[in-house]
């Protein structure tokens, strides 16, 4: 990009702002030399990373990114030989590979959870398929796991560096520490003999003892100079007192120097052998502060992002998607202005390259030209920018910006040639994949000339077909955006009751300078502004009542536009408050026939139970015509309790049709509310084309004639107000009958049964009643087939599958071994042509792979 460009629109101010966001010093300086790049996929790249930094800044476990010291400057000393790091160094090192840690630990456990969630989602899929995580924050997670293991230097630093940045106390250190303290505490014994001795108490100049050189002397008074045998290190300037270090003290301290020389020796040492150590991990360590740079400059465009109420912008190719709007901005806040700022809306036509945008002066255009184009470098630096969705941008190649003065008082250039030497070079360089900004284009010269220059380079830039922005005060460029089909005319708007600019930019309708409002309003002599305006000709105030008229229209169609947003979002909350109706509706469903399977579970058990007592009775006794009625009584009083039961159902499902009912009222008033807005909108055409016609096929009969057979044997039946789907047994009592409904017989009044409608022709039904399940009976939650022959292993799956249909079990699993592969296919052709299974899958490896079967029903 061109760095006069980036200058006009004050991109370095943002950079260093959005580097405020950084964590780490080299991020900021990293990306304080950031430059919007031109490739779309290098685009794209750094605006997924971001984006996905965004995702899981917001996520319930964010990344743990911490800063630490600035290393690259003495990173390259690992790779010479017998160089030594110094502790603070070492430090730096322990801080990054830390933060390293931190990221990888992050990114590995999130990438578990992901796995995880992607075996819920690939549960009714093929067993083997693979798929990347489908997860807004997966290039962040990605990039991190490619961060290399940090753990064997960090572990060999932090042995000889504590969390502080100090040396640690190690063994071979102590031993020389303890010897340096002993020497100070005989230092100061010897010293403090002097300092407390009253023989020497006249001679001295301070009770305190005091450094010179690094050695414990006394100061003595100048004129006992002698009495206290010693070394003098120093004489004040008033030469009245001497630093002696005495005699006696003289060895202790020569002593102390010695350790303290060899305690720095050993420190070397232990820093140079570290130093060694960590030279292996040279290309790790670079590496990984590389990719730690890389991560911190993206989430540095993320959190302000998130502080500044962003989006990313929808990439869209001017060329490939010639077709769709090639510039889109709703709501786009200049990011310098802070609370100042206007939002601005600004949506080109598919057709559209050229937008010329008239108005008042101080009414924004300069800031909406700069406010485009500044988005434009903020999107291609991988950033988001302060607007709403959907925002759209494409990748520019080049940015060509003619904004301000400039005029050159060095190149002895007029503010006209300036302007003319600029514009050259733009056009010399735009494309079909630019963005040219010209800001008061053909100002500075003769108002004819200036306006025929201005629309012969509008021509040559539409020629070039490359998106252009304008501004002008030209009356003649509004006809020249009227008259070309990619010109799209805009105003910035100007409230006519206060005579002040709202900064908000009004497309499709161009705008007036309002010079002389604008004059008045700034202490113009009011004589002066009433002379100017009969000054302007006729046609030219015809023409600006035209531009009022189309002014007050378009206001007048944004309201209506407000007003249709409102509807809408009443539509949306009452499109929610029955979706959750409709969620409470279905969990009480959910929970009635959870209710009438644990009933009817009871019943079966007990009727059971008794039916056996019976059949052992008859069987221990002789058959008599008691026993007989007494079996009779025990059926009949069985059917009045299935009647009992069925009418409990009836009840508690008359409860969920009230539910029902209520939603669909609902539903109803929502649709009818929605028909109103229709018809509001096709008022007028419906005025025009009088009533439509019926549709041809509207009263056309179904071709197809169905037929409701006759409730028998074998005839399927829609069961109760709930509808549930049964077929017919057999006869019982006067006007009922015995249904199978979901594996259970039940005993059913004939005018809650209604035959299911067929198509014309005979239909021959077969009915299985399966008679080897009982109440007792219950589904094994892992089904092993291993052992079994073919027909065997068939049999006991057909019936595990009835069971958990009966019992409610919605999971299990099934073991059949891999081999040859017999068992595999039987259980593969028995699941897939049953009825009652929802999907299957093979089992995880480390759970049995091909030979584990995990079965799901509806």
């Amino acid at each position: 990009m061109n760095e006069r460009t980036l200058e006009i629109l004050e991109y370095s101010r943002v950079r260093e702002t959005i580097a405020g966001y950084c964590m780490s010093e080299e991020g900021k300086a990293a990306l304080l030399l950031r430059v919007p790049a031109t490739d779309p996929d290098a685009v794209l790249a750094a605006k997924k990373l971001s984006r996905a930094w965004a995702a899981a800044l917001i996520s319930e476990s964010p990344p743990d990114f911490r800063a630490w010291q600035p290393a690259g400057h003495f990173l390259s000393r690992l790779k010479v030989e017998g160089a030594s790091l110094v502790l603070d160094e070492f430090y730096a090192l322990a801080q990054l590979s830390d933060s390293v840690g931190r990221m990888r630990a992050w990114a590995e456990n999130r990438s578990r959870s992901l796995a995880s969630g992607k075996r819920d989602s690939l549960s009714s899929a093929e067993p083997n398929s693979a798929t990347e995580p489908n997860s807004a924050d997966w290039p962040l997670v990605s990039r991190a796991l490619s961060l290399p293991d940090l753990s064997i230097p960090h572990a060999e630093i932090s042995r000889i560096v504590d969390t502080s940045g100090e040396l640690r106390d190690l063994p071979e250190l102590k031993e020389i520490k303890t010897g340096i303290k002993s020497i100070r505490n005989d230092i100061e014994r010897l010293v403090s003999r002097y300092l407390s001795d009253d023989t020497y108490k006249n001679m001295l100049q301070s009770t305190l003892p005091t450094i010179r050189d690094g050695r414990q002397v006394i100061s003595v008074r100048a004129n006992f100079r002698g009495r206290i045998r010693g070394i003098v290190h120093e004489v004040s300037q008033s030469g009245q007192t001497m630093y002696l270090e005495p005699e006696d003290v003289v060895d202790r301290n020569n002593d102390l120097v010695a350790e303290e020389h060899r305690l720095s020796r050993e420190v070397a040492r232990i820093l140079r052998e570290l130093t060694a150590k960590l030279s292996p991990f040279y290309e790790d360590f670079s590496t990984a502060l590389d990719l730690m740079v890389s991560l911190d400059c993206a989430g540095a465009g993320a959190r302000w992002g998130a502080a500044h109420r962003c989006v990313f912008a929808e990439d869209r190719d001017p060329v490939r998607d010639a077709d769709r709007s090639a510039l889109e901005l709703r709501q786009a806040r200049h990011p310098l202005l802070g609370s100042k700022a206007v939002p601005i809306d600004l949506v080109l036509t598919p057709s559209g390259r050229m937008v010329i945008i008239t108005g008042p002066n101080t009414g924004g255009k300069t800031v909406s030209l700069k406010t485009v184009a500044l988005f434009a470098l903020l999107n291609q630096s991988g950033w988001p920018v302060p607007a709403t969705e959907p925002t759209v941008f494409p990748v520019f190649d080049s940015i060509g910006c003619d904004i301000g003065d400039e005029q050159s008082l060095d190149q002895s250039l007029s503010t006209f040639s300036g302007h003319m030497k600029n514009i050259a070079r733009i056009l010399d360089s735009a494309t079909e994949r630019s963005l040219v900004l010209l800001d008061e284009l053909g100002s500075g010269t003769d108002p004819q000339e200036g306006s025929a220059i201005a629309m012969a380079v509008l021509d040559r830039l539409l020629e070039k077909n490359a998106l252009v922005l304008v501004t002008t005060h030209h009356g003649i460029l509004k006809n020249y955006g009227y008259t070309h089909s990619a010109c799209i005319n805009a105003s910035v708007d100007f409230d006519q009751n206060t005579l002040s600019p709202t900064y908000r930019i009004l497309m499709g309708v161009p705008g007036e300078s309002h010079a002389l409002d604008i004059a008045a309003r700034n202490g113009l002599d009011p004589a002066i502004v009433e002379q100017a305006r009969t000054y302007l000709v006729e046609e030219r105030a015809d023409v600006s009542a035209l531009i009022r008229g189309l002014t007050d229209k378009h206001e007048e169609l944004s309201r209506f536009e407000q007003e249709k947003k409102s509807e809408e979002r009443l539509l949306r909350e009452k499109r929610r408050k029955t979706d959750l109706k409709e969620l409470q509706l279905k969990q009480k469903e959910l929970e009635l026939r959870e209710q009438g399977f644990r009933r009817m579970e009871t019943f079966l058990s007990d009727s059971r139970k008794q039916l056996e007592n019976l059949v052992r009775e008859i069987r221990e006794g002789e058959l008599n015509r008691d026993k007989t009625l007494q079996v009779k009584n025990w059926i009949a009083d069985l059917g009045a309790t299935v009647d009992a039961e069925y009418a409990d159902l009836l009840a508690a499902r008359s409860e969920t049709a009230s539910l029902a009912d209520a939603y669909q009222e609902e539903q109803t008033s929502l649709a009818a509310e929605a028909a109103r807005a229709a018809d509001a909108d096709r008022t007028a055409s419906a005025g025009k084309g009088g009533r439509r016609k019926a549709s041809p096929g509207a009263s056309r009969p179904n071709p197809r004639t169905e037929i409701v057979p006759e409730l028998a044997p074998g005839v399927e039946v829609y069961v109760g107000p709930s509808r549930r789907r049964g077929t017919i047994v057999r006869a019982a009592k006067k006007h009922s009958w015995i249904v199978l409904v979901d594996s259970l017989r039940i005993t059913c009044a004939a005018d809650s049964l209604q035959a299911v409608p067929v198509s014309g022709g005979e239909r021959k039904v077969t009915v299985e009643i399966r008679t080897d399940l009982s109440g007792d009976d219950r589904p094994a939650f892992e089904l092993r087939l291993l052992g079994m022959r073919h027909d065997e292993a068939v049999k006991a799956l057909e019936r595990q599958l009835d069971l958990a249909a009966m019992k409610g079990l919605k999971e299990f699993s099934v073991v059949h071994g891999k081999g040859h592969g017999i068992l595999q296919e039987a259980v593969a052709s028995i699941l897939k042509r049953s009825p009652v299974v929802k999907s299957w899958a093979f089992a995880r490896p480390e759970e049995g792979g091909t030979g584990k079967t995990l079965v799901t029903l509806e």
